[in-house]
């Protein structure tokens, strides 16, 4: 077993986490974060799957950051399909599977080690409704299995917003939801309007708030998807970072 499991300070600050994100955790549910987080240390030794390490970092920044988007998903109907644009090493996408076990989450990154620890990941928390692809996201966008296809899309971070826009709206079914996790992102959003509006997208709102008990600002904006895919997107990735909507 992985002292990281045994670690008091990890799993007092995955519990404040969930406190402050307003969950009340079963005993599963708590032991499953447990071996998650563990297994992410263990694996960051050699992989360099995150720089965030702290336990109270790694409660705040990833795991409250994460859940943080459970009051907006939690108002659209049970039985929700969920992608994950460049999950990296599972977030937010992991932390909000296990709260939210009836999710069907789809998890996608452009980087084999990170999509080998993802599955790894998976298996070792015996979850299901769940899995890692080795796919670009302007790929799985051209994709008909993906495109046009989630009730709700998150992304955190991964790209400037006009570009993550192309990236992961055409991805969302018509009616759904992109929700991007920016830090301050005032220029961001005026920059990505033509974006989201070429992208059959309209800007429903922008939460501003500070992640609870810290001084760090966090942006979520949720983007409406109004219609499907004109067919001339997602462009190459070249294309996309080239030449910005």
């Amino acid at each position: 077993m992985s002292a990281f499991i045994l670690s008091s300070e990890y799993k007092k600050w995955v519990q404040e986490a969930a406190q402050r994100a307003g969950l009340s955790l079963f005993t599963e549910q708590e032991e499953k974060l447990f071996s998650f987080i563990a297994h992410l240390l263990e694996k960051n030794r050699v992989m360099d799957l995150t720089n965030i390490t702290e336990a109270e970092d790694l409660g705040l920044k990833h795991l409250l950051d994460s859940w943080l988007l459970l009051p907006i998903i939690d108002k659209k109907e049970s039985g929700l399909s969920l992608a994950d644009v460049g999950s990296g090493p599972g977030f937010p996408a992991l932390p909000l599977k296990i709260v939210r076990p009836q999710l069907e989450v789809l998890m996608l990154d452009s980087q084999k080690k990170r999509v080998d620890f993802l599955t790894e990941t998976i298996k070792k928390l015996e979850l299901t409704g769940i899995q890692a692809i080795w796919m670009r996201a302007e790929e799985a966008g051209r994709d008909r299995r993906y495109r046009d296809s989630f009730d709700i899309v998150t992304a955190r971070a991964v790209a400037a917003l006009p570009q993550l826009v192309e990236l992961s709206l055409p991805l969302v079914r018509p009616g759904g939801i992109f929700l991007a996790m920016k830090g301050l992102a005032d220029e961001e959003t005026d920059s990505a309007k033509s974006a989201i509006s070429q992208l059959s997208g309209q800007l429903t709102d922008v939460h501003k708030y500070v992640l609870p008990g810290t001084d760090m600002k966090r942006s979520l904006l949720v983007i409406e998807k109004t219609s499907p895919t004109r067919q001339a997107f997602p462009r190459s990735f070249t294309k996309i970072k080239k030449n910005p909507l």
